[in-house]
């Protein structure tokens, strides 16, 4: 633009009335409008009229202004954070990056031969270590090329578990998004995945399974980064020969081998579908998983689940256009031949079937036990189940080492190849139509054997009785939780009642059920017959357990509450119980709500012959990784149990339950037993614990079935088994150590009143020998109306088991009845022998005058004549007499009403 057009525009915009009232001067070159118009006199101006603010504007505006001030700052705000969070994530993501660049598929061919270890005595009756197992990685997986894999196998797996396999990148995105929806949302009733096989891959070379959002971003940059280096035949051979199918099985040919006795590529399509259904959930599609409850019903049929599966997997064959239609009505029918069917065998009677076996062999029952205890460690290790725990431990590296005694297995691995050995065979069968189909099946009961020492290490475990055929078997000793019955009350009741001073030696307790269930008493005592068992009289503690009471622990249960048992019973003495076992019935009988392994059940007796130290069962040492170091090592890890007292003092209510009691069959020539039996309801499951002064151990019997058909015989006796399994061994094989265990020399020995069950006074009638706590130790100062035939006075009798002979103290002659100062005469009772109680009226001995004709001045004060003296139990070893009816105590002439007097303080 030129300047004339520039000050044309100027006129025009500045002065739009120039022509009237302004003229242009330009002169020197100034160009500029000056006024032209008259000039007047100037006149002043009204002032404006101001108007109002609107003050409700003026808010409104300042209000926007401070929303849009605030919405200005939160968005620079929010631009900051989101250049640091992006920022953050994008090293995030670098970091991911960078651990997807360290995995490779050479990790499966990595890691060395786990060896278990075990000692061997030599000829010079040293102990060296030798190898008991080997496991090779290419034993427990055969590895096969892809080659070699049939299309139709690869078809079964790539449909059902990836079917985008061969287009993704490593990643199925929408698969994967369901999933990240469902992990906050959901949707889904259970984990919804969605990992590709590449995913599934990564997952097992990591062990990462971590059910997180981070764990799925490591997994996913994971994948893509394989994909990137390696193809997708070289992928899918590496997943295929990884993947497990359950138990030690892992890989293709190692499944084709052991399902179906055929090499991988020798698989037809029914069968590959009945492969591809199983990693999912080996534990439940596994066709030879069968779970049986407590009852004996199946609650996890494999063979059932897994052929609804495969008939799924089929029909993703079938929609993905790899077989037709007939083809896919045909596998649908078709029968599948498993290698433990009759069918296989009689077409390959010389056949062996499986290649596992075939090359190594069949782990022992030490060796499954250590590699359960070693998985045990490596699943709280690492928060994996059993199967990842034995596939890692099958991947190689590890020294696994043994307690087990050499000598003392051998011997028992022996004892135990034939069931005659332990009981008769023919004793025991029985055939039985469990079903009701009409086919009857030949049963005999499992047994199983541990033997602890004192440190907690495996002495000895026999997982059942004949030859062992299988690794990582079923085991009676340490993977077999089963019901303990009355083995229970020591390491229960009794126990807490002793250890906190509830109970003494002598404590008197009702022998009477504490409610009724359905109508009926409970509990009831032993009986073959069932019929009800309760005689509503009193007795010793000692006594009750001798004979295996069920009275007596109810009641201490009741009273000490079953939460404080159930505490003592888990906290102190180790036992594995599940929450509802907090409970009369569990912590009284033993009737648990799954039971307890025989190996936990022997190791919370370890206590009562240790001083009252705890150590925990375990079978090994130590374990090593591949460079020697030492990650896992165990000796027991020992704690306070109970104190030694305590311990001292069960340990010989133990040993009078063998000397007098239920366990009478397990006394040896030449050392001290002390032990309980255990029957449970309906004679299902006996066991015992014994334990000597070398070692504790214990045997558990019953058929594999809880049914009612299945009843072992009410004359079989856990006791002369648990005798005939092992005490030939204690006999001869510990001469050089003591027949007995080591006296604890605070606890009280003394001969207890047989009336109060007190420690007896100078004229108690005496009866068995008793132990008490010095926390614990009442002495009985009564008379009971004695006239002592040596005018002894003195009541302080010192009861130092060095120094007091009580068996020369004869105090039964002129024995006066404490009630004949109340109007009742007892004449004549005569006693030579303190604690061998001769009945008045028990084949011609002194009369009651009362008898037939009862008399009881004391009435409602708890004190009454029997007046069928004689018809009651007869304990010989303490001269505790009680009649049959009521309560009769003829041993001290001490009457205890039906009303349940305890001298020693307490009331049931």
């Amino acid at each position: 633009m030129d300047n004339n057009n520039l000050n044309d525009s100027f006129q025009q915009a500045a002065v739009p009335n120039a022509d009237e009232n302004y003229q242009l001067n330009t002169e020197n070159s100034q160009q500029y409008y000056y006024n032209t118009a008259p000039q007047t006199a100037r006149t002043k101006k009204k002032p404006k009229k101001k108007k109002k603010k609107n003050i409700f504007l003026t808010v409104l505006k300042k209000f926007f202004m401070v929303i849009a001030t605030t919405l200005l700052s939160l968005f620079l705000v929010m631009v900051i954070t989101g250049t640091i969070v992006a920022t953050a994530l994008t090293v995030y993501v670098l970091d991911f990056m960078e651990d997807a660049t360290n995995i490779t598929l050479q990790e499966l061919e990595s890691g060395s031969d786990t060896y278990f270890y075990g000692n061997k005595t030599n000829e010079k009756g040293e102990k060296e270590l030798v190898v008991l197992q080997s496991i090779k990685t290419d034993v427990q997986r055969i590895p096969v090329s892809i080659d070699r894999i049939p299309q139709n196998v690869r078809d079964a797996f790539v449909y059902t578990e990836d079917e985008r396999f061969y287009t993704h990148d490593g990643v199925d995105y929408k698969r994967t998004f369901a999933a990240f929806i469902n992990m906050f949302l959901h949707i889904y009733n259970t984990q919804q995945g969605g990992s590709t096989i590449t995913q599934q891959l990564i997952k097992n070379l990591t062990g990462d399974d971590e059910y997180s959002p981070q764990r799925k971003i490591r997994e996913i940059f994971s994948a893509m980064q394989l994909e990137k280096t390696y193809s997708k035949d070289e992928i899918l051979e590496e997943y295929l020969n990884y993947i497990g199918f359950g138990g030690p099985i892992n890989g293709i040919q190692l499944a084709a081998t052991r399902y179906f006795g055929k090499n991988v590529e020798d698989l037809t399509t029914p069968e590959a579908a009945v492969l591809a259904s199983i990693p999912q959930s080996p534990q439940f599609y596994g066709p030879f998983v069968e779970t049986y409850d407590e009852e004996g019903n199946l609650i996890v049929d494999g063979r059932a689940n897994n052929k609804i599966r495969s008939r799924y997997v089929l029909s993703k064959i079938y929609n993905n256009g790899a077989i037709t239609y007939d083809e896919y009505q045909e596998y649908l029918n078709t029968d599948i031949i498993y290698t433990d069917s009759e069918e296989y065998k009689k077409l390959h009677p010389e056949s062996d079937i499986d290649e596992m076996e075939a090359s190594q062999k069949i782990y022992t029952w030490e060796v499954d036990a250590m590699m359960y205890e070693a998985a045990g460690y490596l699943m709280s290790q690492y928060n994996i189940d059993l199967q990842e725990a034995i596939r890692r431990i099958n991947k190689g590296g590890y020294r696994v080492y043994s307690t087990l005694d050499d000598k003392m297995q051998e011997f028992m691995e022996e004892r135990f190849k034939d069931i005659n050995n332990l009981v008769s065979a023919d004793f025991v069968r029985k055939w039985v139509d469990i079903d009701d189909d009409g086919n009857f099946e030949e049963y005999l009961p499992h047994i199983g054997f541990i033997a602890l020492n004192y440190d907690g290490s495996v002495k000895s475990l026999i997982g059942d009785w004949g030859e062992k055929d299988t690794s990582l078997s079923t085991s009676f000793a340490v993977t077999e939780t089963r019901q303990v019955g009355s083995t229970m009350k020591p390491i229960s009741t009794y126990g807490l009642a002793l250890e906190t001073d509830y109970i003494h030696w002598g404590t008197q307790i009702k022998d009477s059920a504490i409610k009724e269930i359905d109508g009926k008493p409970w509990p009831t005592n032993y009986s073959t017959d069932n019929i009800i068992s309760l005689s509503n009289a009193t007795y010793n503690v000692y006594y009750m357990l001798q004979q295996s009471f069920n009275t007596a622990p109810a009641h201490l249960c009741e009273e000490l509450t079953p939460h404080e048992v159930y505490k003592f019973c888990k906290d102190r003495m180790g036992l594995k119980l599940d929450p509802d076992d907090e409970d009369l019935s569990p912590l009284t009988v033993g009737a648990l709500t799954f039971g307890v392994t025989l190996e936990n059940l022997v190791n919370a007796y370890i206590p009562y012959g240790n001083h009252g130290i705890y150590n925990e069962a375990h079978i090994v040492s130590k374990i090593e990784d591949s460079n020697h170091t030492i990650i896992y090592q165990n000796d027991g890890n020992a704690r306070e149990a109970v104190s030694s007292e305590t311990a001292w003092v069960m340990n010989r209510l133990l040993k009078n339950v063998i000397d007098n009691g239920t366990g009478m069959s397990a006394k040896l020539n030449n050392k001290v037993v002390c032990g309980k039996t255990g029957t449970t309801d309906n004679w299902y499951d006996l066991t015992f614990v014994g334990l000597t002064r070398d070692f504790v151990s214990g045997i558990t019997v019953g058929y594999k079935y809880y049914n009612e058909k299945l009843q072992l015989p009410t004359s079989l006796h856990s006791a002369d088994i648990w005798k005939a399994a092992v005490g030939d061994y204690i006999e001869n094989n510990f001469n050089d150590t003591p027949a007995d265990f080591d006296e604890n020399p605070s606890v009280i020995v003394a001969p207890m009143c047989t009336a109060t069950g007190m420690i007896a006074g100078d004229y108690c009638p005496k009866g068995i020998t008793g132990y008490w706590k010095p926390s614990n130790a009442p002495v009985c100062t009564g008379t009971h109306g004695y006239v002592s035939s040596n005018n002894n006075t003195n009541n302080n009798t010192n009861y130092n088991n060095n120094n007091y002979d009580y068996n020369n103290y004869n105090q039964w002659n002129n024995y006066t009845d404490p009630n004949a100062n109340a109007g009742v005469a007892d004449n004549g009772y005569t006693d030579p022998n303190a604690g061998a109680y001769v009945d008045p009226n028990a084949g011609g001995g002194a009369a009651d005058p009362n008898a037939g004709a009862y008399v009881d001045p004391n009435a409602g004060g708890g004190y009454a004549v029997d007046p069928n003296a004689g018809g009651g139990y007869v304990d010989n070893g303490g001269g505790y007499v009680v009649d049959g009816g009521g309560g009769y105590d003829a041993g001290g002439g001490y009457a205890v009403d039906g009303g349940g007097y305890d001298a020693g303080g307490m009331f049931w």
